[in-house]
């Protein structure tokens, strides 16, 4: 059966970026079947974050009028769900979906997709995507740009994917920083209650992570996985005066915050916010040994030495003098786990370090996290709201709400 709309598929790569033919795409300017001299809207976690700011900064409630609560208030899915309904009052021609997936859990991914298909009966679609499973079954063309010449238009069946098995064949660097009387249990979590005025949002918590362990943390969004890492990791208020453990001690009782960061790795996708000047990738590495923002300090021959071994192992010996924010995302990624595990600390969080990366960055960043479980002691704590193949952890610890808070189960 013939569709009634051709649908298109953009895979978003740096080699044509957004800012040549998004605004020129969104203008019906190009000669596309269904979209030319056509108009349409955008939805994206950028266009969705605009009207955050926009609510927080003039009270300009257009996506939440007449739910008398702002958007920041909702769950990621009940933004994403609000952002759609209000740019569909807008009828427009079409419209461009940019990685609409990311940050949701599968349950609202799958609401979401169903959405989407049958959107898809009404009006044509460009789905902007990073990962090829992300794709609508809907779809009939893929398309590529040359800067912001529209390059190719393909039946989707033909288009060639970007798929590689990526092997980082050098050993990881030994430690030279030494941490000592390390426990054997680093993380110990007893009956962990935590409440935000009314609302319960963990309920009886008990999780044990030991020395050189790989972890899968999952949960729904809401689940309250941010709050149980920051128990661990931030100075989170409600982690005193209940029984939580961190290497050996009880929070709380003598040890300040940055003494428990110095010996936790941490990575999160809200880090590259903190990174805005012209560091190296040389700079990044070592910063590391300092937990510093930049470096400040002069490292010293050991310290340069392992950070050249570490880019080795990237294989970025030849960008040591590169700008970080020129990279791509899947090699910006790379330098922040190098990083965070610079000085091999006993933990290692990595929170959700895989979104907004393609199938080949995914591949890439995966086979760094699997190598560092395999050659190094430390162990890792590995976030993600999606089911990852190329990630192989030991054991998986989930988060399930229920109406007196989320509940925590080892798999």
């Amino acid at each position: 059966m013939t569709p009634l709309h051709q649908h298109y598929a953009i895979e978003d790569t740096a080699h044509s970026p957004q800012k040549h033919w998004l605004s020129h795409l969104l203008n019906g300017s190009y000669k596309l079947p269904g979209l030319e001299g056509k108009k349409g809207v955008l939805f994206s976690n950028s266009i969705l974050e605009t009207y955050i700011q926009e609510e927080e900064k003039h009270d300009n409630f257009e996506l939440t009028s007449g739910k008398n609560r702002s958007l920041r208030t909702l769950s990621t899915g009940e933004q994403k769900k609000a952002l759609l309904a209000y740019l569909l009052q807008q009828n427009p021609d079409f419209i461009v979906l940019n990685n609409p997936y990311e940050t949701l859990d599968k349950a609202s991914v799958s609401q979401l997709k169903q959405q989407l298909i049958a959107l898809s009966k009404d009006r044509p679609i460009v789905f902007i995507f990073n990962r090829k499973d992300d794709l609508l079954p809907v779809i009939t063309h893929a398309i590529t740009f040359e800067k912001a010449e529209l390059k190719t238009v393909v039946p989707i069946a033909d288009y060639h994917f970007n798929k590689k098995e990526f092997v980082f064949n050098k050993d990881i660097p030994p430690a030279i920083t030494a941490y000592s009387n390390m426990p054997e249990v680093l993380v110990e979590l007893k009956n962990i209650q935590v409440s935000y005025e009314d609302r319960c949002i963990l309920k009886d918590i008990n999780w044990t992570i030991k020395k050189k362990e790989f972890w899968h943390l999952i949960g729904p969004n809401g689940s309250g996985k941010t709050t149980l890492l920051s128990m661990i990791y931030g100075n989170n208020t409600k982690a005193y005066g209940q029984e939580v453990y961190l290497f050996g001690n009880k929070k709380g009782s003598g040890e300040s915050v940055w003494e428990i960061k110095q010996k936790i790795g941490y990575i999160s996708p809200s880090m590259l916010d903190l990174f805005k000047r012209s560091y190296t990738v040389e700079q990044m590495i070592i910063s590391g040994f300092f937990d510093s923002v930049g470096l400040y300090q002069s490292p010293t021959t050991a310290q340069i030495h392992t950070a050249a071994q570490w880019m080795y192992v990237l294989n970025l010996s030849h960008q040591k003098n590169t700008a970080f924010l020129k990279l791509s995302p899947a090699v910006q990624r790379l330098i922040l786990i190098a990083r965070a595990m610079i000085k091999h600390p006993p933990l290692l969080i990595l929170d959700e370090p895989l979104i907004n990366v393609d199938d080949e960055g995914t591949a890439l960043i995966s086979a760094l996290i699997n190598k560092i479980a395999k050659e190094s002691e430390t162990s890792i704590l590995f976030v993600s709201h999606r089911d990852e193949p190329n990630i192989h952890p030991d054991f998986t610890y989930a988060l399930y709400p229920s109406p007196n808070g989320s509940l925590g189960v080892q798999k």
